[in-house]
Order: structure tokens, then C-alpha cells, then sequence
């Protein structure tokens, strides 16, 4: 009896190892092969729930499952592979990359034999599955032929709910931070048509677009409108609605050629926008200003801390200036943000970022290295660098996801739905947060930033909305994590911005463009005597450093070439007008040079000179003078010759009251002539005068003799 028992045990222990081998081997082949080059492409464009609330709940799954043309294949069947996530890194593993998936044979879609593109669907419920409350978990769809060729696959997520009331876990709260910014068009010009009205010019009509009801401009604050229980925090360019108060009464496009300029025709879609703007920003979540053209820090790192500090100081004091947002809203920001592109600063960049003395910096978790020691669980968004508190610090997980994962966006490319994607990695990746650490004693709060594009920002909206879902989460504020305590256990590491966002800086010819720009702006005021009617072209020279440019090279050179055009006609009003070389008799003398303003408005300049060959001639400068708009003037310059016979080539040059040099030649700020001396000496002056008085004796006596030779005759002319 002991002999067969233990025949029996040894069968059923081989029996059992040659199933584990089995298994083993059936999921290496099948990791194998889902590795392996596949035939088509599997989208995922149905999925429902979001969240699995109760075992017998249904889930359903749908999509489509494309080959390439002229390609078969038989026995295609759509299956269901599953597994439970238990940490963040295993978001980044692609459908089928994992053998610890277990594959629902009772659940897949049995095709047959398909060419072209076939449309799939799974149904089964929660305890099908065999979910667990409380747990994250993978659900990879993958199409074989025949078994053993993969015909393509895609992977999304499915958290189950977690229980109520349960101790495991703190509700993590989240606050989601909006840009509204958009690319700048007001290229600082006013355009004046012939009924004598005053239009504004824009350089494209991209802005006005996006502004209508098919727009994404108007799409995110439509969309945020209607978003149920998620805050958001909004940090809007108070020139975006500058501008739109600006062009809503009309407006007209440049085309590079003045003559040619055109009228808009979307002025009516502007008008709108701002309404809607003032509805939604006066009463949806909290309200942030970013500095005025929203410059780009992070490119601006790269010039000298005194060009970078003009640029943001100027931005700085135009939103001190704006009321718009204030007056459009009725109500007050509640503070300046910093925000360099994506979160990312190195060191140069915080400190110019801290330079604007603002509220906060937005910063990102990848680039200061916000973490605790071992990584046991995220932390609250909020860091303390340099002695400066006011850093807010975003997930840049969570960040990826309002992105455009990189994972899931070879699923989008093969045709799946891209929100649908986002919504489940975004509800799987803040349950996981959720379930890190169950013994803190507070909720953390963490920070999501949406994108600057504003055609991203309004699908993320749509991505938000299914936070409602979750009960892992509640809704916070920018207030809310700036009220709250850097984690004592956190720590930050070397400031670093990643490659993606160094990629799409602004390069050294676009910067040295704009920084050239702001010195010509600089120079043209300071001959005004009232500077700030230059407003507008100081704002546009301002957008020519927005972060807004980042990623479209070609439009931002189409707006700064507009840009350079307005400034250069603005200053060729001021010139000197061209005179003719002259010939100056004797050592000293006068040389009048005429200078013409065709400005609206008085300009104070002065006169420099410089000559070739030097030391010929001493010619007296002018300080300042004034000259009325729209006229004038004339300046006479004393010049005293060291030489009695020279030519000498003279440039006059208008310069600012601090003696800068204003214009070029091209321009008419300078004038070059040639002025030619000529002095008599004391010999030839003593023969010129000795000649003039034999002259002047010879015509006496002449006047003489004739006068008395006609006495001598009169008798006999009377006697006649």
C-alpha cells in the first residue's frame, strides 16, 4: 500500500512539474511572439467602465483589427490577457511584454478569416475576470492567426474601485493647473483704411481660428464649462485678452507688404471667445496671471542675465499694466506664476524665474529630482530650493499622461482612441499613488500641469473629466498645495531640463533677433518725448520670446520679420536730410544740416560728427535739440579750420540725449560730405588790394576827363 501511495504522489509530482513546464514554456512562446514583428495594427476604440465598481458588472471592449492590403490571414481570433499592476514602473510595459499575464480563454471574438479591416469586441463581466477590489490591472488585447502569428495588440488599464471607509488608503488630492495661452499675431502696428478708422494688425489669422466655436481655444474653456467635479486652477497671458479686446471690434492681416494688408473677417469669433472667457474664468476654479507674452524662460536662460532680466522685467510691469483679465473676470488673480516650458529649469532659469519675485514656480518632478528615500511613494508637489519656499513641483508621470503618452501613442497611431487611453492610464496611475502609502496620516497633494498648446490642452479636459470616477482622488487647488508644507522626508536633486524641452528652445539666431529688436525699441524711445505711446510696439517685441513659439520656427520668423518692418519705418521717420558737399572760404564757418521728424509726437536728438582725414577740422557738437512732430528743423554747426586749404570728409550723426548713435546710413541716421577749405594768404591781399585801388583811381580820372571835355563843348552844341 505505501508502495503505490507512493507511486501515485510520484505521478501526480511529475504530473504537476510537467504542467508548471508546460506553462512556462506556452508563456514564453507566447511572450516571444507578441514581441515578434506584427502582420497588422489592433486598436482599442470602445471601453466600458472606466472603473469596475461590482463583480457582476459588464465590461466591454471594442475596436478594429487592420492588415495590410492584399493580406490574409485564417482562425484570426481577438483575446483577452490580464494582469495586476502593484507599482509606477510597470505603466511604461507595452501590450504583451510581461509573462505574468493570464489569458481569459473564455473570452475572445473568433473572426475567422479576415483581410482589410474587421471590427472586434469582448464582453465579460467583473468576476469573470476575477478582479479583486482595490487593485490595478493591465487588460492587453491581442489578435493571433492561427495561434501563433500576432496580427497586432493593444494594452489600457482597468482600476477596481476601492472600497469605501477603507484604512489602506488616504485620498489623494489633486490640482490641475491650465494654461490659457495662444501664439501672438499683434505685431504692434496700427493700420488706418481709408474711412480714417484705427484697426489693429495681426500677422495671421491662426489666433481668430482658434477663437471660434470649432477652435481649441474655445473648445477648453467650453469643455471646462461643463467638467463636473474637478477644480481647476487657471494660469492665463493677460495679452491673450489683451489682444482679444483688441481685434474684436476688426482688425486687418499683413501680408509682409503694407499695400497689401487685408481685412479680417473673424472678428465675431473673437467677440465671442472673450465672452465666454469672462463667463468661464470669473467662475470656474482659481484664477493665475503668467507674466504678460508669457516669456519663454527657459530659452532666455541662454543669453546674459542682463538681456533675460529686461525681457521678464518688461513682461513683469506690462501685466502690472493690464486690467483686462481683472475687469473681464471681476475678480483679482491670486497671484504672478513662473512657469518655464514644461516644468524644466536648471539653475540659470530658477533664478531668472525668481528674478520676476513671483508667487510661485511651477517647476516639474523630473526636473528637480523631488522624491523620497527609496522611492516608497510620491510625495506632495511642493519644494523648498535655494532658500526659495515658493516652488510647486508637478508629477511628471501624471504630466505624460495629459502629454500624449509615449507608450500609448503607438496605440493612437494605430488608430485608437486617444482620450479613452488617457482617461484609463490617468485613472490606473493616481489609484497606484492612491495605494503607496497607507500609513501617511495626511493627504498629499499633488500637481498636474496641462500643456501650453492649447490643441491639447482642450482634449485634456475630456481626459479630467474622468476623475469623476475615482475615489481615490479629491479635487484641489494651486492654493490648496501652496498652503501646504514641503514632505519633511523629501528631498530634491541636481536641477536638470530634460532633452525634449532643450530641443524646442528658441535657437542663438532667433535669440539674438529678438534681443536685437528690444536694443533698436530701446534706442527709438529714447528719443520720445513721450516714450510710452510705444506701447504697442514694446509688447510685440515682448511676443517675439514667448514659449508659444516653441516647436513652429517658420511662424515665429514670420512674425518677427513683421515685427523688425514696424520698428524700421517707426524709426526712418526721424532722419537727417541728405545734403551736397560745399567749399567753405576761409578757416572758420557754419554748416547747416537739417534734421526731419514725421513722428506724431516731439523727439529730442543731437548731432556727433566724425571726419577723414582727423585733426583737419574742429566742428562743435550739438547736445540736443528739439524738434516739433511732424516737421523741421534746422541746425547750424560752427567748423574752424586747422589747415588754409583741405578737403575733408565730414559724417554728421544723429544721436539720443545719452549720445548713442541713432539709425544708420540706410536708415538716414547718418550723412557723409565733402568739405572742401579754401584760405587767402597776406601777399596776394596787399595785390588784391593795390589792384582795387589803381581800379578805383583809373575810373576817377576817366569820369574826370569826360565830365570836362563836355564843358569845353557846350557853346557850339548850344549854338547848333
Amino acid at each position: 500500500m505505501i508502495r503505490l501511495s507512493l507511486t501515485h504522489r510520484t505521478v501526480r509530482v511529475w504530473l504537476a512539474l510537467a504542467l508548471v513546464a508546460s506553462v512556462s514554456v506556452y508563456g514564453f512562446t507566447r511572450s516571444e511572439s507578441a514581441e515578434a514583428a506584427q502582420s497588422g495594427s489592433l486598436s482599442l476604440t470602445t471601453m466600458s467602465p472606466m472603473v469596475a465598481t461590482s463583480s457582476a458588472q459588464t465590461v466591454k471592449l471594442g475596436g478594429q483589427l487592420k492588415l495590410p492590403s492584399g493580406q490574409s490571414y485564417s482562425d484570426v481570433i481577438v483575446q483577452l490577457d490580464i494582469m495586476p499592476v502593484q507599482y509606477q514602473s510597470q505603466m511604461s510595459e507595452a501590450a504583451g511584454s510581461s509573462t505574468n499575464e493570464q489569458q481569459l480563454s473564455s473570452v475572445q471574438d473568433d473572426l475567422g478569416t479576415v483581410s482589410g479591416t474587421s471590427t472586434w469586441s469582448l464582453n465579460t463581466t467583473v468576476q469573470e475576470m476575477g478582479l479583486d477590489p482595490g487593485t490595478v490591472y493591465a487588460l492587453d488585447v491581442e489578435a493571433w492567426s492561427e495561434g501563433s502569428q500576432p496580427l497586432g495588440s493593444v494594452r489600457t488599464y482597468l482600476p477596481y474601485q476601492i472600497t469605501e471607509g477603507s484604512s489602506s488608503f488616504t485620498a489623494t488630492q489633486l490640482a490641475v493647473l491650465v494654461p490659457v495661452t495662444a501664439t501672438p499675431t499683434l505685431d504692434g502696428y496700427q493700420y488706418q483704411p481709408k474711412d480714417g478708422s484705427t484697426l489693429d494688425e495681426i500677422t495671421s489669422d491662426q489666433l481668430t481660428t482658434e477663437m471660434g466655436e470649432s477652435g481649441s481655444l474655445y473648445k477648453l474653456l467650453a469643455d471646462a464649462q461643463g467638467l463636473k467635479n474637478v477644480d481647476l486652477s487657471w494660469a492665463v497671458d493677460p495679452d491673450l485678452l489683451d489682444t482679444a479686446a483688441q481685434i474684436e471690434g476688426g482688425y486687418f492681416i499683413t501680408s509682409g507688404d503694407s499695400t497689401d494688408d487685408q481685412p479680417g473677417s473673424g472678428a465675431d469669433s473673437v467677440a465671442a471667445w472673450l465672452k465666454l472667457a469672462k463667463t468661464v474664468l470669473a467662475k470656474n476654479g482659481e484664477l493665475w496671471e503668467l507674466p504678460s507674452t508669457d516669456p519663454d524662460l527657459g530659452s532666455l536662460s541662454h543669453v546674459s542675465n542682463t538681456q533675460a532680466e529686461q525681457f521678464v522685467s518688461a513682461a513683469v510691469k506690462a501685466t502690472a499694466a493690464s486690467t483686462t483679465l481683472s475687469e473681464d473676470t471681476g475678480r483679482s488673480p491670486k497671484g504672478l506664476l513662473a512657469w518655464p516650458a514644461g516644468g524644466q529649469v536648471n539653475s540659470t532659469t530658477l533664478n531668472l524665474a525668481q528674478s520676476m519675485s513671483p508667487t510661485a514656480v511651477v517647476t516639474a518632478s523630473d526636473s528637480v529630482g523631488l522624491s523620497v528615500p527609496d522611492g516608497q511613494y510620491t510625495p506632495t508637489g511642493r519644494a523648498s530650493i535655494s532658500g526659495k519656499g515658493n516652488i510647486v513641483v508637478s508629477d511628471s508621470s501624471l504630466d505624460a499622461i495629459m502629454s500624449g503618452d509615449s507608450v500609448d501613442a503607438s496605440y493612437v497611431a494605430a488608430g485608437s482612441n486617444a482620450t479613452t487611453l488617457a482617461q484609463q492610464r490617468l485613472l490606473a496611475q493616481t489609484a497606484l499613488i492612491a495605494r503607496e502609502e497607507p500609513s501617511l496620516s495626511s493627504a498629499r497633494t499633488l500637481l498636474v500641469e496641462l500643456p501650453r498648446s492649447s490643441a491639447q490642452s482642450d482634449k485634456d479636459i475630456a481626459v479630467l473629466s474622468a476623475l469623476s470616477e475615482a475615489n481615490w482622488t479629491r479635487s484641489a487647488s494651486l492654493s490648496t498645495l501652496l498652503d501646504t508644507a514641503p514632505d519633511a522626508k523629501a528631498g530634491t536633486g541636481k536641477l536638470t531640463r530634460s532633452a525634449a524641452v532643450t530641443k524646442t528652445d528658441l535657437t542663438t539666431n532667433q535669440l539674438d533677433q529678438a534681443v536685437s529688436l528690444s536694443s533698436q525699441l530701446s534706442l527709438y524711445q529714447s528719443i520720445l518725448a513721450a516714450p510710452d505711446t510705444t506701447d504697442g510696439l514694446a509688447q510685440a517685441v515682448e511676443r517675439t520670446v514667448s514659449t508659444s513659439w516653441r516647436g513652429f520656427p517658420s511662424d515665429w520668423s514670420a512674425f518677427s520679420a513683421a515685427v523688425q518692418r514696424r520698428l524700421t519705418l517707426q524709426m526712418g521717420q526721424v532722419y537727417l536730410i541728405q545734403k551736397s558737399d560745399l567749399t567753405m572760404s576761409g578757416t572758420s564757418g557754419s554748416i547747416p544740416f537739417t534734421i526731419h521728424n514725421g513722428l506724431s509726437q516731439r523727439v529730442i536728438l543731437g548731432l556727433k560728427f566724425s571726419m577723414k582725414p582727423t585733426g583737419r577740422l574742429d566742428i562743435e557738437t550739438v547736445p540736443t535739440v528739439e524738434i516739433p512732430a511732424h516737421s523741421s528743423r534746422t541746425v547750424q554747426v560752427k567748423v574752424t579750420s586747422r589747415s588754409p586749404s583741405a578737403t575733408i570728409q565730414v559724417t554728421a550723426y544723429l544721436v539720443n540725449p545719452a549720445g548713442a548713435h541713432y539709425g544708420d546710413a540706410e536708415s538716414n541716421g547718418s550723412q557723409t560730405l565733402q568739405v572742401s577749405v579754401t584760405s587767402i594768404g597776406f601777399v596776394a591781399l596787399l595785390l588784391f588790394a593795390g589792384s582795387a585801388a589803381l581800379l578805383v583811381v583809373a575810373v576817377g580820372l576817366r569820369i574826370y576827363r569826360g565830365r570836362r571835355g563836355s564843358r569845353k563843348d557846350q557853346g557850339t552844341r548850344e549854338g547848333d
